[in-house]
């Protein structure tokens, strides 16, 4: 696909059922971290729900990815990959505006983001969202572009359409069908991985957000720790 994200662990000889198995604990750690912090938030605004949803999109993305790759459905994984760093964008704009509030009502009340304005006034277009989060996770902007090649129509449904290749005879052979041609473990790895850390850090983000809204004690503490 591309080049991939630095592992956050390693990954040693894990397979294929490993590497989703991954993905399914993390979807639990996020639904587990997530209720903790908001089973205890009081005056939910529009920032909470935006986040809500943003969540559950996450979640569902996280299990809709799982299923597809299991069914060996690469064209569609691919293009929920590129969905999972949507999410990521669009939370990570909250932190671009002044007022988060007005910002998720907007979007909540029909606005499109990319009509939309941070606090220097520069519209939120996906260029500029992936751009920004791009600053400090350099592996979105290649990872993004190649998956986009999966929500268009475009050349890449025709690459993944061949089963294999003779290069004696200079013949290819395709196959029309749902599923993808015969293919080994191995090649759905870096699209799995990276899955993995888009998922992380779209639920690294909301976490953040939300805790920082409800639970503002608990940066308040660790921003001390830092300054020691």
């Amino acid at each position: 696909m591309t080049e991939s994200p630095e592992q956050a662990t390693p990954l040693g000889g894990m397979g294929l059922a490993d590497r989703l198995k991954r993905i399914d604990q993390l979807e639990s750690e996020l639904t587990r971290k997530g209720a903790a912090i908001l089973g205890k938030a009081v005056d939910l605004t529009h920032a909470d729900f935006f986040i809500f949803g943003a969540l559950r999109r996450t979640l569902a993305q996280a299990r809709g990815f799982r299923d597809l790759i299991e069914a060996r459905n690469f064209p569609c994984a691919a293009a929920i990959l590129r969905l999972q760093i949507d999410t990521a964008m669009r939370i990570n704009a909250l932190s671009l505006v002044d007022d988060p509030d007005a910002t998720c009502k907007a979007v909540l009340d029909g606005q499109q983001f990319n009509r939309l304005k941070d606090r220097d006034g520069k519209k939120m277009s996906d260029a500029y969202l992936r751009e920004k989060l791009a600053t400090d996770h350099a592996w979105i902007s290649p990872v993004y572009e190649r998956t986009s090649d999966f929500v268009h129509l475009s050349g890449r449904h025709f690459e993944v359409s061949i089963a294999r290749t003779d290069d004696e005879t200079r013949t290819a052979y395709f196959q029309i069908s749902g599923h993808d041609p015969q293919r080994p473990d191995e090649t759905y790895f870096e699209a799995v991985d990276t899955f993995f850390e888009a998922t992380k850090l779209a639920g690294m983000l909301m976490l953040a957000c939300l805790t920082a809204r409800h639970q503002p004690e608990i940066v308040l503490a660790s921003m001390k720790k830092d300054d020691l």
